[in-house]
């Protein structure tokens, strides 16, 4: 409160009541600069202590430095000499390491900086063989060049140990053989190198030349920042320094305590000198306040008496009503009060005749012959007689009260016309408002809802936690402006999802008083909206989970719209947005789609593109690529690609061909080996009959009488022979020279005829008999000649193994052929021998499983992979008549032809 300036200067002597504040504030000061004083000295005794015992740290901790040095330079020593075998070596290392605790490995490095011994054995850090790191090797390289011992800065290791290591060099003369590593744990260091008294007082912090800390002995405890110091720690140098700061005692009262007393009492002793100062000011200024009161006030005061005239009145009637206070005295009230309230305000007047206050609105006749509304409130004074009246002007309230009774009834009705529910809130958190819309959407009346405090009745049991975590927020106004998401029940238990928007409920003086929250059912939206991002993560989670990469792209701009992972990992997580040659995904030419995909429109999708077998121009690995034309989402037409990579295949199915051809020419070799000594005895025959018809020649021409048509007839038999011995050498010559698969088109009989002209040999020799039921007029196949007789020559030589022990008048095998439909022709060879088990059917093309005594349980896996190459199948059925049926397929020449234009 400001001091007037005539009471100011009727005081004789201002400094009358400034004395006792500057007496208040002298000594406060001087007591705030005592104890300032007096805390400064102790800090400085404070620092001085811990800079003595930080230094006599510090040399502790050199002096165990330099114990493991001298220990690392024996060391360094005997193997220099050769003296210090790797069971030596472990039993010393590891000793040491167990006596000092901050030291984690000791190691020998080769000159070549690769890892010969360390210890302790069972480390995973010092490996030998492995080779210095790109922080371990300027120190290893600055021992060999120094030829003394050096420290590394310290780095973190794999395992996210902090550690330094010392470089001892290992010399013998001028030679160097490398260097013994001695590896500290810098935590190890401070809680170590140090006795139990000094962190008992202390947090010992070791920091690189940054000031980032690199290991602390204990973070559990308050520190005095105030009471540190610092000092570089050399050895090991490269920037390390040794930092103590002491810790807050328990018992130790805070430093601002006696200056926050001296402040506060100085405060409280300034504080009621101005009340006393205040309360004298203040009985000086009532005197003029009550008078000027009167005069000044903005509304009407006057002084009535009991028989309703006026006595006294202050300006203010000349201001609003325009009457001169000074004509109003001797005028009674009710000359100015509108006809229609002159009943009222006679019954109020009557009132205060029997001594009750009262407060009424009337209107009131103004000088320019207007009214006016003003709520007068009067007191009766019966001792005096008088009535002390005081009349507010109100016209311009009763006009906002109409229009805001005609805009509350227009929002009202707007209100209720709504479908969003409409609730208010006070700012205690209970409701004072629902439209009724909101009662609709809860199930719930009007009266069941206003006034009740949370947990309001449509909060389901099981989201009260969440409701009363968000009517906090709300309450705290801390509600996001995107609303809350809850879930509500309706009065039948029904539940719905609804999305509450918040907004501060300002009234007309721009106070708040509550929030408003508009509500919206989000039921079924949230319900579909689930519903597209479950389809939606169910496709990209399909499509990312794919090993083949997916790619959708823009047909006419070649964008990339729409990538998988797998295509993301192979060509980069930026290439959508780029264009498909942009990152060189393999496609094929323009020229090989079956149609431009630029030129097609929305009617014709979807269309496939392409669908072959490609190699990547970078890499060179081999792709499946299909790609199709369909409709993006946006209705522009897009290609649709899929690559899945088939590099590993391609290789697997070289290699596995490979291997089928050499286990094909194997088993041609086995299978003449094993016909070996009946095709020499084949081979004799004719060769003996060459023989014989050239001997019997030669005598009758030596003899004289010969007959040039005897001697024509014995030398066309001779000829005969020969030529049947030349067809079985050009059979077996044939057979077993090794060649590329050339599939050409054959003749189904051609074939039989050569397999069983082989196998032949061995069916007189077992009794058997070859019978071939081949079909007239069979169409041409598409095979390799000499790999399709194998297979027969293969399946024939097992049928006659197979009845080796059937009766005689049994032992036939039928080599049949026949049109399998029209693109395929079927070649079966039925035996009648001891047939096939069920068990070893199910296992009888697996490699390396035979049902003979002396088979290798590879022909018939061989010639699954001949009749598979040839796009054929190999089914085994059994005979009815007893024995097996193995039977092949081969493709017609004008299938193979309509693939090949297919493909």
């Amino acid at each position: 409160m400001n001091v007037p300036d005539d009471f100011a200067q009727s005081t004789p002597n201002r400094w009358y009541w400034t004395a006792p504040y500057v007496a208040v504030v002298v000594f406060a000061l001087s007591m705030l600069v005592l104890v300032g004083v007096l805390q400064q000295r102790e800090k400085d005794n404070q620092r001085n202590a811990v800079a003595r015992d930080v230094q006599w740290a510090e040399q502790t901790m050199r002096l165990h430095m330099q114990g493991t040095e001298e220990f690392l330079g024996q060391l360094a020593r005997d193997l220099a000499a050769q003296t210090l075998d790797p069971d030596a070596f472990q039993v010393r290392a590891n000793q040491h390491i167990a006596n000092n605790g901050e030291l984690v490995n000791i190691a020998w490095v080769g000159d070549d900086e690769v890892v010969r011994w360390s210890a302790p054995f069972d480390t995973t850090d010092w490996l030998a063989g492995e080779a210095l790191s790109s922080f371990q090797s300027p120190t290893f390289q600055l021992a060999r060049e120094s030829g003394r011992l050096s420290y590394g800065a310290a780095y973190a290791n794999p395992r996210g140990v902090t550690v330094l290591e010392v470089h001892v060099p290992i010399r013998h003369g001028r030679e160097f053989r490398g260097a013994i590593v001695g590896v500290y744990s810098i935590e190890r260091m401070v809680r170590h190198l140090v006795p139990g008294w000094f962190a008992e007082k202390y947090r010992l912090t070791l920091q690189n030349a940054g000031g980032s800390p690199l290991a602390v002995n204990s973070t559990l405890r308050d520190l005095d920042e105030s009471v540190s110091f610092e000092i570089p720690l050399d050895p090991p140098g490269n920037g390390l320094i040794l930092r103590a700061t002491a810790f807050r005692t328990g018992g130790q009262l805070p430093q601002a305590l006696p200056t926050a007393m001296i402040v506060g009492l100085s405060v409280i002793v300034l504080w009621s000198l101005w009340l006393l100062r205040m309360h004298v000011f203040r009985r000086v200024q009532v005197e003029k306040e009550r008078d000027r009161l009167f005069n000044l006030s903005l509304d009407l005061l006057a002084v009535v008496g009991l028989d309703g005239t006026f006595r006294r009145c202050n300006p203010a009637f000349e201001r609003i009503l325009g009457h001169s206070p000074v004509e109003l005295p001797g005028r009674p009230l009710l000359d100015l009060v509108h006809r229609d309230d002159v009943a009222s305000t006679l019954e109020q007047l009557r009132q205060l005749a029997s001594g009750q206050p009262v407060k009424f609105e009337n209107r009131c006749l103004c000088a320019d012959g207007s009214f006016k509304w003003l709520v007068w409130s009067i007191n009766p004074v019966r001792a005096e007689k008088l009535v002390y009246a005081v009349a507010h002007d109100i016209t311009g309230r009763k006009a906002a009260e109409e229009a805001l009774r005609a805009e509350s009834a227009f929002r009202k009705a707007m209100e209720e016309s709504v479908i969003t529910g409409l609730r208010a809130i006070d700012l205690t958190g209970r409701i004072i408002y629902v439209n009724s819309a909101f009662c609709r959407m809860v199930g719930l009346e009007e009266e069941e809802l206003v006034g009740v405090q949370a947990p309001f009745p449509y909060w389901p049991v099981e989201e009260i936690e969440t409701c009363t975590r968000n009517l906090q927020l709300t309450l705290a106004g801390r509600a996001p402006a995107s609303g809350f998401e809850m879930r509500i029940q309706r009065k039948n238990g029904e539940r719905l999802d609804a999305r509450f928007y918040l907004s501060p409920l300002i009234d007309l003086t721009g106070r708040q008083t509550g929030w408003m929250a508009s509500v919206t059912d989000i039921t079924e939206p949230k319900r579909v909206r689930a519903a597209l991002e479950a389809a939606h993560e169910r496709f990209e989670a399909v499509l990312d989970g794919l090993d083949a990469a997916v790619f959708v792209s823009d047909a006419r701009t070649d964008e990339i719209l729409f990538a998988n992972r797998a295509f993301k990992a192979i060509h980069g997580f930026d290439s959508v947005g780029r264009t498909v040659r942009g990152v060189a995904v393999p496609q094929p030419e323009r020229g090989d789609y079956r149609v431009d995909p630029r030129g097609l429109s929305v009617a014709e999708l979807p269309r496939e593109l392409f669908d072959g077998e490609l190699q990547h121009p970078l890499s060179g690995r081999w792709y499946h690529v299909r790609e199709h034309a369909t409709r993006w989402v946006d209705g522009r037409v897009v290609r649709m690609g899929i690559a899945t990579d088939i590099t590993d295949r391609k290789q697997t199915a070289e290699i596995s061909r490979q291997q089928e051809e050499r286990l094909e020419r194997t088993s041609r070799l086995i299978t003449m080996g094993e016909m070996a000594s009946t095709l020499a005895h084949e081979l004799n025959q004719p060769l003996s009959a060459i023989a014989n018809y050239c001997a019997g020649c030669v005598t009758r021409m030596q003899s004289g009488n010969s007959k040039p048509e005897d001697l024509l007839a014995a030398m066309q038999k001779a000829s005969f022979q020969a030529e049947r011995a030349g067809k079985i050498i050009r059979r077996i010559r044939e057979f077993v020279k090794k060649s590329e698969p050339r599939r050409s088109a054959v003749k189904v009989a051609d074939i039989l005829e050569d397999a069983l002209g082989f196998a032949e040999i061995d069916a007189r020799r077992l009794g058997i008999k070859l019978v071939a039921d081949v079909s007239a007029e069979l169409p041409l196949v598409f095979a390799d000649r000499i790999m399709i007789e194998q297979v027969v020559l293969n399946l024939v030589r097992n049928g006659l193994d197979a009845m080796n022990d059937v009766l005689p008048e049994e032992r036939t095998l039928v080599v049949r052929a026949r049109p399998c439909g029209p693109h395929a022709v079927e070649v079966a060879v039925v035996d009648r021998g001891h047939g096939i088990s069920e068990d070893d059917r199910a296992r009888l093309f697996t490699p390396f499983y035979t049902t003979k005594s002396e088979g290798m349980g590879m022909g018939l896996n061989i010639c699954r992979s001949i009749i598979e190459f040839h796009d054929g199948r190999l089914i085994v059925d059994a005979n009815p008549e007893g024995g097996t049926i193995f039977s092949f397929t081969l493709p017609t020449e004008a299938a193979s032809e309509r693939v090949a234009r297919r493909a």
